[in-house]
């Protein structure tokens, strides 16, 4: 058989259903979605605050209270760019004050409503081309995974995902229907997405995607380019006008080699940035989706071209997995129907399902038993807070992947030291956000928003010991420096005549200028696990 969806064809929900294997009885169906949504809720549960969440804060912060907008970098030492084209401006003016006003509970908060909307327009974009409740529900529950993966609290992403996949439901209502005016929000939502976070491109590229696709099938396709260009026309709405598009394209096609999450897949994993089990996750959603395409003899020129070109780009760059997951539970599970009515027709299986009418007790049991376990586990991780891990390593001697130089931060305000600060990559936001003006900061996770490309490599040279570490100090001198341990450049400065070690834990060691004040003699040689 041959899965080939013509608009026609699925004008609404499919007829196909996979019989006997859908449960028919109410309160199963009820339990099943809660235990779906308990489910969810564990992807989204994860509470690691992300070094980004502090730059966000540090521009809503200096927009809110100096009530004006920030063309300008203050929180740098070093030279930087003429204007700083924040692309995630407007998610610090949101989250700093939702901050202010709940704490951590406010930003969690959004972060699971958006986390859930966009799992709600996953299913509903997969039964809005024809699948079943059953087949959109059990696709959402395989690519769950996007959830802990992408929502990593709290990111300018997941406003991304949220649009992304709104995109999807819209594009896919015009499709099928040939009603055109759902395309008009596509125009609108690029205002707020484009100001929210640079991936609003990814709005353009599905526009893009769907006038090339639907030209190659022969269907209309000029109201995709029409509504492409309008909602390339809306991104100007924005502080930087056109500027913003220089800085875009520049961000887009630079390589960036020492970031990580723009690493490729394999090298994520090499670099440990990516888990066995996430990689091993990937390898089977990717098989498996590849095996129900063969099976179904699935053509579809446009999802097809959107299921590649994300899927290239998953490969490429391991934030982007999030997006192809999105596309693979919103186009697969169409085909996922058409199995599971297969597998329906089956007599043996037949045979099982009825006689599960004589274990109904034992199945509500099965049910309650999941959904609380989910539930505790939910729960557990407290969600509606933030966690700003100290040490890098747990108590029972596992490396923490992120942590934050909390001891080390003390020190500095304990004993009120002061200007520049030369710090590890992924502490630079941390850092500014806590002990702006007391200290200046170099470098931090806004990279090309900030600074020149020729002091970001002098940055890394040093930060991985290369062997012109030294230029970076010659020609941007900090006072400070706070690095992590152990490292390269901990056992390069910790042997250097000019630096002295005045305080070290277990993931990071902070060092002055021999020439500058001394630090009190109790903490000279301290060490903490």
């Amino acid at each position: 058989m041959a899965l080939n969806p013509q608009p026609e064809q699925f004008e609404g929900p499919s007829r196909l259903s996979p019989g006997g294997l859908y449960p028919k009885d109410t309160w199963i169906t009820s339990l099943l979605s809660i235990l779906l949504l308990t489910f969810l809720l564990c992807g989204l549960s994860k509470t690691v605050a992300d070094p980004d969440l502090w730059g966000y804060m540090g521009f809503g912060r200096l927009f809110w209270q100096t009530g004006k907008f920030p063309y300008q970098d203050i929180f740098s030492y070093v030279p930087t760019l003429d204007t700083w084209v924040y692309h995630e401006w407007l998610t610090g003016v949101i989250f700093y004050p939702l901050y202010q006003a709940w704490g951590a509970a406010g930003l969690q908060l959004l972060k699971l409503g958006l986390g859930l909307a966009t799992a709600g327009l996953i299913y509903l974009s997969a039964v809005r081309r024809g699948a079943t409740p059953a087949a959109a529900a059990l696709m959402l529950f395989l690519v769950s995974g996007f959830l802990p993966l992408g929502y990593s609290p709290v990111r300018a992403q997941i406003f991304t995902f949220f649009f992304f996949a709104l995109s999807i439901y819209l594009l896919e209502t015009a499709r099928l229907t040939r009603r055109w005016r759902w395309l008009w929000p596509l125009v609108l939502i690029q205002v707020p997405w484009c100001n929210l976070h640079g991936g609003f491109v990814a709005g353009l590229g599905l526009l893009a995607l769907y006038a090339l696709g639907e030209a190659c099938s022969r269907r209309p396709w000029w109201p995709y380019l029409g509504i492409l260009g309008l909602a390339g026309l809306a991104t100007l709405i924005n502080p930087y006008g056109l500027e913003y598009w220089h800085y875009i394209i520049y961000a887009v096609t630079m390589p960036r080699p020492e970031i990580t999450e723009w690493a490729c897949l394999f090298k994520a994993y090499q670099q440990g940035t990516l888990g066995p089990g996430e990689l091993a996750y990937f390898l089977v959603i990717v098989i498996f989706s590849v095996l129900l395409v063969i099976w179904a003899r699935w053509w579809e020129i446009t999802a097809g071209l959107v299921v590649l070109v994300t899927f290239y780009l998953g490969i490429q760059h391991v934030r982007h997995l999030a997006l192809l997951f999105i596309v693979l539970g919103a186009y697969l599970p169409v085909i996922f129907t058409a199995l599971l009515a297969r597998f329906s027709s089956i007599p043996w299986l037949q045979a099982i399902y009825r006689r599960l009418g004589w274990q109904t007790g034992v199945l509500l049991l099965l049910l309650l038993c999941l959904i609380g376990i989910n539930s505790y586990r939910f729960l557990h991780q407290r969600p509606l807070s933030l966690t700003i891990p100290a040490q890098a390593e747990q108590p029972d001697g596992s490396k923490i992947k992120m942590y934050y130089p909390v001891g080390a931060l003390d020190y500095i305000q304990n004993h009120r030291l002061s200007g520049n600060l030369l710090t590890w990559f992924e502490w630079g936001e941390y850092l500014f956000w806590n002990i702006y003006p007391q200290c200046r900061v170099a470098l931090d996770g806004r990279y090309e928003t900030v600074y020149p490309e020729a002091v970001n490599q002098k940055y890394f040279d040093f930060l991985r010991g290369r062997p012109n570490w030294q230029q970076f100090l010659s020609h941007y001198p900090p006072d400070m420096i706070l690095i992590r341990v152990p490292t390269k450049i901990y056992g390069l400065l910790k042997n250097h005549q000019e630096w002295r070690q005045v305080y070290s834990d277990s993931g990071c060691a902070l060092f002055l200028r021999h020439d500058g004040p001394p630090p009190p003699a109790e903490l000279l040689s301290q060490h903490h696990r």
